[in-house]
């Protein structure tokens, strides 16, 4: 008698949905369907695609040392070049970084050694980045290796 009081319905007819026979609407219902079992034919099969294997990876290319090496004196000569006919002081950054760059790739952690020429020019000696510092760190690592 409380729950009627406050308004709440009893326990027992919270789960009933009131259904009220006189409302005039549409209404919809279906009786319970069962699927028959479906089997395809003998002659018709599933194929799943698989997918292809991956490709196999080729073994590194080898590059002989004398062409490093001339590409390391030819870009030690570009830099050498750039400093003299445009001065120490013009595109530093780009030069420093390019050249920071290759080291890295052909030397690994010792190419950082290679930021010395970008310290020098800061430090008011330019000229001295005209050095071949990348065929020098290039050298080296060739000599270690052997």
């Amino acid at each position: 008698m409380a729950d009627e009081d406050a308004g709440r319905t009893p326990p027992r007819e919270r789960g009933r949905v009131e259904r009220d026979d006189d409302d005039p609407g549409f209404s919809f219902s279906l009786p319970p369907i069962l699927l028959p079992d479906v089997r395809l034919p003998e002659r018709i099969r599933l194929v799943f695609p698989v997918p292809d294997p991956p490709e196999k990876v080729s073994p590194p290319t080898r590059v002989r040392v004398s062409w490093v090496l001339i590409a390391v004196v030819l870009a030690d000569a570009l830099d050498a070049f750039a400093v003299v006919w445009a001065g120490p002081e013009t595109l530093a950054w780009v030069r420093a970084a390019l050249g920071i760059v290759a080291a890295i790739v052909l030397v690994s952690g010792p190419g950082l050694l290679y930021s010395w020429e970008l310290l020098a020019i800061l430090g008011g000696f330019g000229w001295l980045s005209a050095a071949p510092t990348l065929t020098a760190l290039v050298l080296a690592r060739i000599i270690l290796a052997e």
